[in-house]
This record gives C-alpha cells, sequence and structure tokens, in this order.
C-alpha cells in the first residue's frame, strides 16, 4: 500500500539521512535550473540538470522558500473507503502545522496516476535552537534578530521581512514531504539568493561534522526521527506563512508521525499483515 508505505518507518539505521555537503549542496545553483530527480540515481540523490529527462518535469518550489506544512490525512485515507471507520479515524486526526525552508526539489511524472510527483526537502524553522547537545549549533538566526551584533555577521535575510523575530533556520534537521495539496499565496516569503547559498554553505559543513561524531543509541533514534528520511510523507502547504496560529515546534512533528502510523497500522487487518509476512 504506497500510501502507507510513504509513512512507515522512520528507522535510525535504514531510513536517517545525512548527507555530505557533496551529496546535498552542490556547486549547481538550484534557484537558476530545473531540479529533478535523477533516473540513475537512488532515492536520496538529486541532480540539478539544465535540461530534464525525459518523463520529468521542472518543479513548482524554488529552493529558498518558507513554507508551512502539515502531514495530509485526507492523502493517507485515500487507502480505505470513504464510508468505513477506518477513513473517518484518518481524516479525524488534525496533525500540526510547521514553518520550514524548502531547499531541494524533485519532480517527476507519475504515469500510473498521470500526474507529477513533487517532493521537497524542508529544513525546520523553530524559535529555538536544536534541543541535543550534538546538533545545538546546527541553526543560522533568521533576520529581524534583537541582538544588532548578528545581523552582519551570520543572520539570514529574505526579500520581504521575515513575519517574526528571532527565529532560527535549523541547518541538519528537517523532512522530504510529498506535496499533495497546495495552498498558493501572491505573498510568498523566499531567502536572497547570496543568503542561501550562506545557508548551504553552513548546512554543508554541520553535516560534514555530524558524520563524524559518535552518539548514543538514544541521541542517534532521537536524531533518526528528526532527520530527512528517504521516503517522502504526504503533505499540504501554504506559501503565506503568516497566519497560522498555532505553529508546533519541530519535536512535535514527530509525534504526529507516531499518531498516524499507531492509526493506520490499526486499520490493518490480521490476514492482511499475514499474506504480507507471507509474501516475504
Amino acid at each position: 500500500m504506497p500510501r502507507l508505505e510513504s509513512l512507515l518507518p522512520l528507522s535510525p539505521s535504514d531510513t536517517c539521512w545525512t548527507p555530505s555537503s557533496t551529496d546535498t549542496y552542490g556547486t549547481f545553483d538550484a534557484r537558476r535550473y530545473n531540479t529533478v530527480e535523477s533516473l540513475s540515481a537512488d532515492p536520496l540523490t538529486a541532480s540539478f540538470d539544465i535540461f530534464p529527462f525525459q518523463n520529468q518535469t521542472s518543479t513548482k518550489i524554488r529552493p529558498g522558500t518558507f513554507i508551512v506544512f502539515a502531514l495530509s490525512t485526507t492523502e493517507l485515507a485515500q487507502e480505505y473507503p470513504e464510508d468505513s471507520a477506518d477513513y473517518r479515524k484518518i481524516c479525524q486526526y488534525t496533525p500540526g502545522r510547521y514553518l520550514g525552508l524548502v531547499t531541494s526539489t524533485f519532480a517527476r511524472w507519475n504515469e500510473d496516476e498521470g500526474s507529477t510527483d513533487e517532493d521537497v526537502i524542508v529544513h525546520f524553522v523553530s524559535k529555538y535552537t536544536p534541543q541535543l547537545s550534538v546538533v545545538a549549533d546546527h541553526f543560522v538566526p533568521i533576520f529581524p534578530v534583537s541582538s544588532t551584533a548578528l545581523e552582519d555577521s551570520s543572520a539570514l535575510y529574505t526579500g520581504i521581512l521575515f513575519p517574526w523575530i528571532d527565529y532560527k533556520q535549523w541547518t541538519t534537521l528537517g523532512v522530504r514531504l510529498r506535496i499533495r495539496q497546495t495552498n498558493p499565496s501572491s505573498l510568498v516569503f523566499e531567502l536572497r539568493n547570496e543568503d542561501f547559498e550562506r545557508f548551504e554553505d553552513k548546512a554543508g559543513k554541520d553535516y560534514s561534522r555530524l558524520e563524524t561524531v559518535d552518539v548514543d543509541d538514544e541521541t542517534r533514534d532521537t536524531l533518526a526521527k528528526l532527520s530527512v528520511a528517504p521516503v517522502a510523507l504526504p503533505a499540504e502547504i501554504w506559501f503565506d506563512i503568516r497566519n497560522h496560529p498555532d505553529i508546533k515546534e519541530p519535536p512535535c512533528f514527530t509525534t504526529d508521525v507516531d499518531s498516524l502510523e499507531s492509526i493506520i497500522a490499526g486499520c490493518i487487518p490480521r490476514d492482511h499483515e499475514s499474506s504480507a509476512l507471507d509474501e516475504e
């Protein structure tokens, strides 16, 4: 069941994505070229090509764009009849909304559904610095900031003034989303080109350092749940990041994933689980 598989699992050993700077943030400017997923690449590899391959399309979302996103329960519920209790259970769950920066985009024509699958990698934005000590400094402040000392040295600037003060752009923790519903807006908040490049530089260095750090199992598990995984989670996004009164902090995202996993697991009939195990 593809939609169920898109949500499961988030395993530290198999799906935690901590790429090197050369894998994630290459020398190509993703904001100037069509960003597509290589036909020969594994799911974690993005190629930035001037000319898209056949059956691939350019993406609609520019890297460097801030969005609000939420897991799409409507998409997850499509596996079940609309009049079923399982459908209602999934749709009745209200996931949180989160703030993030689109840092990579992937698009491919889905011949089975006759539509374009658009995936984006989004790095979390938060009021706070990352809680885990191993990534505590993996962030960049977003202007406006309270401290004038940070304004000229490190803060990221947007083309349109960012609507909140003292927010932090995380550099190594995020999520891969499959866009299922888009709420457009004439007002879009984007990093300036030079500031997106500075984010890339900082993120590349942070990823490289993270690869060499030894952590205990508990920390590794927590990192895995907040790191970009090779599976894309179905999501609804909003381009106007204002007027969302209850933006959740990144750690709450793992609660949403765990809750929906639990609901969906309860929807799978026992005979289906047995047959799936038999096939393995």
